[in-house]
């Protein structure tokens, strides 16, 4: 029986790596794009710098988590266009190549991230966001609309959105950034701490954009973040409790702002949002409540 192929861009990034890794572990064989140089380690792995480096035109299913990452470097005007053209200019390519090669996949499923919905700029926070709500006229907003827009451009692909909340896990992403300062005690709260804390749990991430491989529906787009609704002061009260820390000072948002710019925004504002479309679809996360998340990712320390 010949199994199915995916190709998966931004192979070896954070969720990209976890993501190679699982669908080799359920059978999959897997084209890895990545920029960097890799070697392929499993005979049902082949890693390409470029598309044109494929070697079997025969692709299932793409899942396409090509990007800079947003949260490192001052959001420059320079910076902007990098992100940019690091997510609307991919895409565009893996849907360039599919139509140049007849090939049509039974499911794409392309990134995006909860940054679509943007910020609430009287900093009350009481609006839950879901996947019919507006996007904002920022940059974090922009840039994910266009990602999307080129994602959704071409009508014949069966494309599914997900935007991501921030990934939590072990070994890289954000996380350990925000964790180093409660463990040496230092500061916990950011700003007011009443600021959204939109997060999912890697293992979810990977489950669910699997569950979206099956899924026949005509939704299109699909929050990937915990039910559960968590504020900053929140995430900093349980890691403190799991640590067994105190942290000692609070950083005043003036100090964000000054230290990061327009970027402060990705810590000292945003919105809540709900993953509506992935649990009526029947999805189940696996760690829907934010404490038992850490304790997971914590335990494998």
């Amino acid at each position: 029986m010949i199994k199915d192929t995916v190709l998966v861009t931004g192979a070896s990034g954070f969720i990209g790596q976890q993501l190679v890794k699982f669908l080799l572990e359920q059978d999959y064989q897997v084209i890895a794009l990545s920029r960097k140089k890799q070697v392929a380690n499993h005979p049902s792995l082949q890693w390409v710098q470029q598309l044109s480096e494929i070697h079997n035109p025969k692709i299932d299913y793409v899942v396409n988590l090509a990007g800079e990452s947003i949260g490192q470097g001052r959001w420059t005007d320079a910076r902007k266009q990098t992100l940019i053209q690091s997510r609307v200019q991919t895409t565009e390519e893996i849907y360039l190549y599919l139509k140049k090669q007849n090939i049509q996949p039974k499911r794409i499923i392309s990134g995006s991230a909860v940054g679509f919905y943007g910020i609430d700029v009287a900093e009350q926070w009481t609006a839950v966001c879901d996947e019919q709500s507006a996007p904002q006229n920022i940059f974090m907003s922009e840039l994910c609309q266009r990602w999307e827009q080129a994602a959704l451009s071409d009508t014949a692909q069966k494309t599914k959105i997900i935007r991501l909340g921030v990934v939590f896990g072990k070994g890289g992403g954000i996380l350990p950034q925000m964790l180093l300062p409660i463990k040496l005690n230092l500061a916990g709260k950011i700003g007011s701490g009443k600021q959204p804390m939109c997060w999912v749990h890697m293992q979810d991430v990977i489950q669910a954009i699997h569950f979206l491989f099956k899924d026949d529906s005509a939704t299109q787009i699909y929050n990937v973040v915990a039910p559960e609704r968590s504020s900053q002061k929140a995430f900093v009260s349980t890691a403190s409790l799991l640590l067994n820390r105190k942290p000692w000072f609070s950083m005043p948002a003036w100090c964000m702002r000054l230290l990061m710019g327009e970027q402060a925004q990705l810590v000292l504002n945003g919105q809540y949002v709900k993953p509506v479309a992935l649990e009526q679809a029947g999805f189940k996360f696996q760690y829907p409540v934010l404490k038992s998340a850490l304790k997971q990712i914590l335990s494998m320390d």
